[in-house]
């Protein structure tokens, strides 16, 4: 190939790639079929935003330990959308323990381990009148009336 050909693919070639990075992206809009599927995606998504009460919701601790830890959040969020979701339930916050120590440490950990999850969602906005502390005895079945949140630990 002789020189001016050459510089003036290298030219073409490089006017080209320049051009790709300078021109603006456009984004196309979407159908009219695709934009009501996202509308009946987005509204089964916050309808199932709401759990159903008649699941008891758990709240995990670690072995032996009654505080939260970041894997609790989620947990402890869901457990605040249930609530909200049904403002006039009862929560039953029963408190579990591990079954290993004396019966006396076993009964404390789990009341503690209840009682921690009952502070948080009073600080998350559930009313302290709606929450019933149990330790020891069976909680009613969860229903609309009824929210069962289980403070639970590892079983081995």
């Amino acid at each position: 190939m002789s020189r001016p050909i050459v510089s003036a693919f290298a030219f073409a070639a490089a006017a080209f790639a320049l051009a790709a990075c300078t021109t603006p992206e456009v984004q196309p809009t979407p159908s009219k079929a695709v934009q009501e599927a996202r509308a009946r995606h987005n509204a089964a998504r916050q309808a199932s935003a709401c759990p159903d009460p008649a699941a008891p919701l758990s709240v995990g601790f670690g072995f032996g330990e009654a505080t939260l830890s970041d894997v609790n959040a989620a947990a402890l969020a869901t457990a605040a959308a249930a609530l909200s979701c049904h403002p006039d339930a009862t929560v039953f916050i029963v408190g579990q323990a591990d079954g290993h120590g004396t019966e006396a440490d076993q009964v404390k950990l789990a009341h503690d381990r209840a009682q921690v999850v009952a502070d948080d969602l009073e600080k998350r906005g559930v009313a302290e009148a709606r929450l019933k502390v149990q330790v020891q005895g069976t909680a009613p079945s969860a229903d609309e009336d009824h929210v069962v949140v289980l403070a639970e630990g590892r079983r081995w």
